[in-house]
């Protein structure tokens, strides 16, 4: 029986799709196959190929090859060719004969890097991948030989895939697949969450990050127009002496250009020299690249975004919108996290803060493709993809010029590694301090038993940890009490609290069903956030506590004799079920799980001192700043007015709750 096989990855519409299968027994296709076709519908790749290129089927046209190289020609043996001639079966097996959803090329690409270990451990073991993968005693030593859990999770789920293979591979029992999963799922649980960034070290990050950009956008014009004249003239801005071997070499007239110290304006040199930067166009581009960094990771800051997600934004990202005549700011990208790699439709809310980076980034954008000819306009196109962080290697400043492949821009992935002088800005040196509020947020962690997180080492920052804290400091909830961080996350506090709040009419537009959206992981951390701040503004205030929930805390978790009697995790579990809920008032919290019912016309709301709310939880310190605005408010009132006899009427009930709290609190 003669059976047909399409292809069974994504691919995107209107793209010329490679061959059909025709399966008269159980050979393999020819080698003049076609794998993979050229948007004009020419051939790009045939089976024989070391190189599939498949960048016509990415969903934004990046250049993605799946590579089946592991020695160069000088090595290369009958058994290595043999082993390749295995990979390409397996990866022809998982795109055209397995049964099942579709695959993206990164998922695709993550085979590859599997199947390739198998290539190295199979030929130092002098094996086929066919016996590797049919000897459940030959596999479990690979496995074993993994240091991976991420490999070993991969190699599981392609086996699966490979369950009905066309290629007479015969894959192990599903008992042995078990263990494969179940080893796989074991490691990634030892892994720890990453950690929160202790609130004074975030602070001083963000600082950092606004004193960078700060610097940043008073010469940024300059020095954008500077780059472009050394990108369109390869003489511009280099030394007397390249210029000549320069122009010798290109074969172009020499003709004296200004060095790159004469072309910058007295800013830019101050600019350059306050920052300890060399004067060359190497320089330049490696300045370029670090802006875009710090841009990235303030944008970061200020959404929740993955790197990925930040990575792959299309220039025409922004999305700027009214609402009660106050301007909002959304990201409109894609993200690739829960989809198979595909390319899914996605948006973020912002602020003004992100915005601004948002703004910087899109101005170095647009600096860049300009040297290609392409200008807002195009820039701007629904049709077509331009990255927002398209890299400085198009340039050509410090290197071989990057050219885009079939019109296709790369987005960029710069690593912050290579950034030294942008690493010290964003870790700090760690205080006693921080680990000591690290202890709080999970005391169940060994935190200094983890070299990483001694004091006096500097913050081992990743970017995953923005999004973390930003879902776990941007909340309501009191947790956060720097007032540095709190000004620095006022404005995107509000704006999460609008649309990312369980039951707002916003938040379905912004995380729909995505479980992975960065929406979802701030509900949920808003309990978790609410549970800490309750611990530690409430159950172990230092602070003169008093109101119904106080009270009632006070009789449950306090002995005869002082003690503190306390489930942390039974606390913890009560928020996550709703249970109990706190939130941040001006006199202290709310720990009711309901709307409140209380009047909020005025800016402290006094019912629920005199009336002698249940939920009321308040702090004498807090107390104390309110009646002192409050004092001064009366103060300046005509006593004549309405105004006066109602201000007062709240101020004698501010000083009457604190006179109660203070007997009380003396009488033990």
């Amino acid at each position: 029986m003669n059976q047909k096989y399409e292809i069974n990855i994504d691919i995107p519409a209107h793209s010329a799709p490679p061959d059909i299968f025709h399966e008269s027994g159980n050979e393999k296709p020819s080698k003049d196959f076609v794998v993979s076709r050229n948007q004009d519908g020419t051939i790009a790749s045939v089976y024989g190929d070391y190189i599939w290129d498949l960048s016509a089927y990415h969903p934004e046209k990046v250049p993605s090859k799946l590579n089946f190289k592991l020695w160069n020609n000088e090595s290369e043996t009958n058994v290595h060719e043999n082993l390749i001639e295995e990979s390409r079966q397996i990866l022809f097996s998982l795109m055209w004969i397995r049964n099942g959803p579709s695959l993206s090329i990164g998922t695709l690409r993550n085979y590859l890097t599997v199947v390739k270990d198998a290539c190295n451990y199979c030929d130092k073991n002098n094996l086929t991948i066919h016996e590797l993968f049919e000897s459940e005693k030959i596999l479990w030593n690979f496995v074993n030989s993994q240091e991976s859990g991420w490999h070993i999770q991969t190699l599981g789920s392609m086996l699966q895939q490979l369950k009905n293979n066309k290629f007479g591979f015969i894959i192990v029992g599903q008992s042995m697949l078990q263990a494969i999963k179940a080893r796989g799922l074991q490691y990634r649980a030892t892994l720890n969450q990453h950690s929160p960034i202790p609130t004074r070290i975030y602070s001083e990050i963000i600082s950092q990050l606004f004193s960078f950009i700060n610097e940043w956008e008073p010469v940024s014009d300059e020095i954008l127009h500077i780059t472009k004249l050394c990108k369109d003239n390869p003489l511009e801005g280099r030394n007397p002496t390249n210029q000549f071997s320069i122009a010798r070499k290109l074969n172009i007239p020499y003709k004296k250009c200004k060095t790159f110290p004469e072309l910058l304006p007295s800013k830019c040199l101050d600019y350059f020299n306050q920052r300890n930067l060399s004067l060359n166009v190497k320089t330049l581009s490696n300045l370029i690249a670090e802006v875009q960094l710090a841009l990235k990771l303030t944008i970061q800051t200020f959404s929740g975004m993955r790197d990925d997600e930040v990575f792959s934004l299309p220039y025409n990202c922004i999305k700027i919108f009214s609402l009660d005549g106050i301007e909002h700011y959304s990201i409109v990208g894609r993200t690739t996290k829960f989809n198979n790699g595909r390319k899914k439709s996605a948006k973020w809310i912002t602020n003004v803060d992100g915005y601004r980076a948002l703004k910087a980034a899109k101005k170095i954008a647009e600096a860049i493709y300009s040297t290609f000819n392409i200008h807002k306009e195009s820039l701007n196109s629904e049709s077509e993809y331009y990255p927002l962080f398209v890299p400085v290697g198009y340039l050509g400043l410090a290197g071989p010029t990057r050219h885009p492949e079939n019109n296709c821009f790369v987005p960029s992935n710069i690593d912050l590694s290579r950034m030294h002088k942008l690493r010290k800005i964003v870790e700090p040196i760690i205080l006693e301090t921080d680990i000591l509020e690290l202890e709080q947020i999970d005391p169940h962690r060994a935190w200094r038993s983890e070299a990483k997180f001694q004091p006096g080492n500097t913050w081992s920052f990743t970017s995953h940890q923005l999004r973390r804290s930003l879902a776990l400091y941007a909340q309501r909830s009191g947790l956060v009490s720097l007032p540095s961080l709190r000004r620095q996350l006022q404005h995107i506090t509000n704006e999460m609290s609008l649309y990312y709040a369980k039951g707002s009419v916003y938040a379905k537009d912004f995380i729909g069903k995505d479980k992975d959206h960065f929406g979802t992981l701030w509900q949920k951390s808003k309990l978790e956030s609410e549970g800490l701040s309750y611990i530690l503004n409430v159950v172990f205030s230092d602070d003169i506590l008093f109101g119904g929930h106080a009270l009632w805390m006070k009789n449950k978790i306090i002995d005869g004799d002082g003690n503190i009697s306390f489930d942390r995790e039974k606390t913890l579990q009560q928020f996550k079920r709703g249970e109990i809920a706190y939130q941040e008032t001006l006199i202290g919290g709310c720990t009711n799980t309901a709307p409140c019912t209380q009047s909020a016309l005025k800016w402290i709301n006094t019912e629920c001192l005199e009336n002698g709310c249940k939920y009321l939880v308040c702090h004498v310190s807090k107390l104390d700043k309110v009646i002192a605005a409050q004092t001064k408010l009366v103060a300046n009132i005509d006593e004549s007015l309405l105004e006066y006899r109602t201000e007062s009427s709240d101020l004698a009930i501010l000083v009457n709750a604190r006179e109660r709290a203070l007997k009380i609190n003396s009488k033990g």
